[in-house]
């Protein structure tokens, strides 16, 4: 058909692509962004917090990739997307970000520090630097969203699904990460504020528990047992949430986090399933995400040592196991499970390459944590 961003709505119906091959242009296009924003970026951001000489050549390679991989996604023919897929409206919030980055970075490598230009450089070094920890970030929504676009996949009726499989399993990942973070340079930080780890845990959790109480149900349809399910959970967690932010007062470690963890992957396991071979990969990460929460309590009550910033390998196997738990329920979408059906590949043989990619998520974060130390 060619490349087109204008195509009819109504061409798209059951996915978000038409049927022609990805074509070798669009794939150039995925390598280049993948290696911008998945490599480049997040290495560049490391080393600019280190101060490293090395931190403009990175960064200006990855803007190199990241231009060349644009101009690539406007030059392809072959398969086409929905006009309004969210991988084509996020890549707006990409550039601003990318650009305000750039002209920021510039204007500070200019030294100016006369006047008023001296006395706002302060304000702007600190947002420099607290954008640059955010385009790795914002790049790994897009890249999400990306091979969601590639596949056609979340449309129409699989929304829902999709977003709350993507959302949840990448804040799982998160978590895995920042106890990560915490492990290996937050430790004296939290010392220094008199804060335990499990005290911003409780506030998220009742946070989110909040948020997902009044909105996994649309109020003022019927309820069926998807809603039933979702909503109780968010209940359950801004209610234990509260008590682990009255418990990690003071700088007090708390199990509450941990054992919500372990609740949810309960949940999760008797979860209702609409495609066939859903329930093996739900349980396979309702095992994942108990094993996060179980070595999170004994990491706490018999590893942990007031004072001692050193570090335990049991200590790794909780961020390990969130962030394995959040890649697998990322790839156990409806959709995803029932293409397996179609090319007849066995969900074993799909967990662990799911798996594999939740190796390599564990292997980068601990690799940029080492290279800034």
């Amino acid at each position: 058909m060619g490349h087109s961003h204008d195509l009819d709505p109504s061409l798209f119906t059951e996915y978000a692509t038409t049927s022609e091959p990805i074509g070798t242009i669009m794939t150039l296009h995925i390598i280049f962004m993948i290696a911008a924003f998945g490599i480049l970026y997040p290495l560049g951001m490391v080393l600019g917090l280190a101060k490293n000489k090395w931190h403009v050549p990175v960064q200006i390679l990855g803007t190199t990739f990241f231009i060349i991989g644009y101009f690539l996604a406007h030059a392809h023919n072959g398969r086409n997307y929905e006009p309004h897929i969210a991988h084509r409206w996020f890549a707006d919030i990409v550039i601003t970000a990318v650009v305000v980055q750039l002209g920021v970075g510039a204007y500070l490598k200019c030294h100016l520090e006369r006047g008023l230009l001296g006395r706002i450089r302060p304000v702007l070094v600190k947002a420099h630097k607290i954008l640059g920890a955010f385009i790795p970030v914002i790049g790994y929504v897009q890249i999400v969203l990306g091979v969601i676009a590639v596949l056609g996949f979340c449309y129409a009726d699989h929304t829902g699904q999709c977003l709350a499989h993507f959302i949840m399993g990448s804040s799982f990942m998160a978590y895995g990460i920042l106890l990560l973070l915490s492990l290996r340079v937050g430790a004296p930080w939290l010392l220094r504020r008199n804060k335990s780890q499990e005290w911003y845990d409780s506030w998220v959790i009742t946070l989110w528990g909040i948020v997902n109480t009044f909105t996994e149900h649309r109020w003022g349809s019927a309820w069926n047992h998807g809603d039933y399910q979702h909503t109780s959970m968010g209940i359950i967690w801004w209610m234990a949430g509260m008590v682990g932010i009255v418990l990690s007062r003071n700088g007090k470690r708390s199990v509450i986090p941990s054992v919500i963890i372990i609740l949810t992957a309960v949940a999760f396991q008797g979860h209702a399933q609409h495609v066939a071979n859903s329930g093996a990969i739900h349980s396979y990460f309702g095992y994942l995400l108990m094993a996060g929460g179980l070595s999170r309590i004994i990491e706490i009550c018999f590893v942990w040592k007031e004072g001692d910033f050193s570090v335990s390998p049991w200590q790794y196997l909780p961020p390990l196991n969130l962030i394995l738990a959040g890649v697998l329920f990322m790839g156990s979408t409806e959709e995803q499970l029932g293409y397996l059906a179609v090319i007849d590949v066995d969900i074993s043989s799909y967990s662990n390459a799911i798996l594999s990619l939740g190796f390599v998520m564990f292997f980068a974060a601990v690799l940029l944590i080492t290279l800034w130390e």
